[in-house]
């Protein structure tokens, strides 16, 4: 399979100049196109120069499980055989946790194993999602199709993952600034102005020998208060690995404002679109339903659809199952319970998992426009505080003399 040196620009405009490898080059082009590159140039390359080979790193990322989905999908659509496939793709990865496990899956597919039973035995890279989706693919016969939703379903969760933490990359840049910022006043600013005061004699206010005493203990324990801190800090996250203490989290965050809105479109989101992309490729409701459980990083919302699963078992309809959990919104219960009068369940949740998207991205909008201010307003009133505090007995001792 060739290499081909390609060039391109991405929707910024930013010029992309790299190599990549495709059965021809009208799939190379196909590829591009997919990742969203105007195409300047491709043409097969003479030799894997220094500047594009591979570098390999440890863990399987999203972006590397993507990578193999793909490759898999085209290389199958083509008429290769799984094992040639596999030797293909193993040229390509750039995780060495990925190449060990596929080395190790296509040595069992070779001794007679499925595909999904191979890749079973390594959860830490193929969760149960994969297993149902493999198993589905080989049962029908549509392993290619099964690949492109696995494909289609990682991006989505990428994508939602990178709007996640670009909703706090801001706020958590402004915290730093004013955390350091009060840091530098207590350690170098107040310790200036506490000498200057000596000279002056007289009983200094009240407020000003509140900040030059919090100063003076945070610089005399700071290693004590770093210690507690830490512990604390510790309980804090070994609690948050227990059910109770998820579970409060987890109610608090879902009634905070804004937040807990953006809690719940972002599990209902994942919800539906696993969901979806589980039901299209032909896998059963209930069994569809507890790998959504599994893969679901909310405890409650988890708790909610287990709930659901054991109703529906029990011969409730899907749309009142949902309904008694009282964690899912009327629109998607009515649109869910469209789906049944249809019988278009993966199309409708597809639906949903749009409509959520959207949501999400309201709700980040809203949340940056509102934290940011916020923080703001607090290191406003935090800084100003301190500098009140350190020219107050300035403007006394001015004022007496």
């Amino acid at each position: 399979m060739p290499y081909y040196d390609y060039e391109g620009r991405e929707k910024t405009g930013k010029l992309i100049k790299s190599q990549a490898f495709a059965l021809n080059k009208q799939e190379m082009i196909k590829l591009l196109h997919g990742q969203g590159l105007l195409i300047i140039s491709v043409k097969e390359a003479t030799a894997i120069t220094d500047k594009y080979r591979k570098k390999f790193h440890r863990r399987a990322t999203t972006g590397d499980l993507v990578l193999f989905a793909k490759q898999f999908a085209i290389l199958l659509e083509n008429g290769v055989a799984m094992i040639d496939a596999f030797d293909v793709m193993l040229k390509q990865m750039e995780s060495s946790d990925l190449i060990k496990a596929l080395q190790e899956i296509k040595k069992d597919v070779e001794g007679g194993d499925t595909l999904r039973d191979a890749i079973a035995r390594h959860p830490r890279i193929f969760g149960s999602f994969w297993h149902d989706m493999i198993d589905a693919g080989e049962i029908s016969g549509q392993l290619p199709f099964v690949m492109r939703q696995i494909v289609v379903f990682l991006q989505s969760r990428e994508d939602l993952k990178k709007k996640t933490i670009n909703a706090f990359i801001y706020p958590a840049l402004l915290l730093t600034l004013a955390l350091f910022t009060i840091l530098v006043f207590i350690f170098r600013v107040v310790p200036i102005f506490e000498e200057l005061f000596s000279t002056f004699g007289g009983k200094l206010p009240v407020f000003t020998s509140v900040i030059i005493s919090g100063s003076n203990f945070a610089r005399r324990y700071f290693i004590v208060v770093a210690i507690v801190a830490g512990i604390l800090g510790f309980i804090v996250k070994r609690g948050l690995s227990t059910k109770p203490g998820r579970r409060l989290y987890e109610t608090i965050l879902l009634n905070t404002p804004v937040a807990g809105n953006l809690f719940l479109s972002l599990s209902i989101e994942k919800f539906a679109s696993t969901l979806g992309v589980l039901l299209k490729s032909g896998i059963p409701i209930i069994r569809a339903l507890e790998v959504a459980v599994k893969t679901s990083q909310s405890l409650i919302f988890s708790e909610r659809v287990e709930e659901a699963k054991v109703k529906v078992m029990g011969g409730l309809p899907f749309s009142e199952a949902l309904q008694q959990t009282s964690i899912f919104p009327p629109l998607a219960i009515q649109l869910v319970l469209v789906a049944e009068k249809t019988g278009n369940f993966s199309g409708m949740l597809e639906e949903i998992s749009k409509y959520y998207n959207d949501i999400i991205d309201v709700a980040v909008t809203r949340f940056t426009t509102l934290i940011g201010p916020i923080v703001l307003i607090f290191m406003a009133f935090v800084i100003g505080a301190l500098i009140i505090a350190m020219f107050l007995p300035i403007f006394k001792f001015a004022s007496l003399g």
